[in-house]
């Protein structure tokens, strides 16, 4: 069967692997948000119990936690998942919405791609100038040069939804556009 069966509609193998590269992201965030739990954890006991608490646990937390958010910010906007207020929705109808929605994608992902270059260039200087963690000493620059990688993503997923959103059926905000599993 071809990936083209049913008139250019992607296979279900197609979708199954769409799905997959969409929650890897998601799936790396929440290991890390349960290895920040579990140093947590680890922490309180060695600090209350043991009197010996974690070094460097904080260091490490607000690194994983950059790391988790820029994970997560692909996919929450290629989702339509992130807040929004919708005062004035009902001023537009379904084509205006689409064009509406096109216009913020537009300007949303050039905005992410100028902060993204921001980003990297601060990641640059860090390795350049030898920036380390305060306790740990940690390199910076990995972790500022992912966060970079991920909003230049999350830019690119915004462009590509102003260019096709006005093209694209519709789906409920907030919703998960991909299809449910069968």
């Amino acid at each position: 069967m071809s990936d083209r069966a049913n008139g250019g509609v992607r296979s279900n193998g197609n979708r199954t692997a769409l799905r997959w590269v969409a929650r890897l992201p998601l799936y790396a965030g929440a290991l890390m948000l349960l290895v920040i739990l579990g140093l947590t954890v680890v922490d309180v006991f060695g600090r209350y119990i043991l009197d010996a608490p974690v070094n460097g646990k904080t260091e490490l937390t607000r690194l994983m936690m950059g790391t988790m958010i820029a994970l997560a910010l692909p996919v929450v906007s290629a989702r339509d998942q992130h807040i929004t207020v919708d005062l004035f929705d009902g001023l537009f109808g379904p084509h205006q919405a689409r064009l509406r929605d096109a216009a913020i994608n537009a300007v949303c992902g050039v905005s992410t791609l100028i902060l993204a270059w921001w980003v990297m260039f601060r990641a640059e200087r860090l390795m350049k100038w030898g920036y380390v963690s305060d306790f740990l000493h940690l390199p910076l620059y990995p972790v500022a040069s992912f966060i970079a990688l991920m909003v230049a993503v999350t830019g690119c997923v915004l462009l590509v939804k102003a260019v096709l959103g006005p093209v694209a059926k519709p789906h409920a905000r907030g919703g998960d556009p991909m299809p449910p599993r069968v």
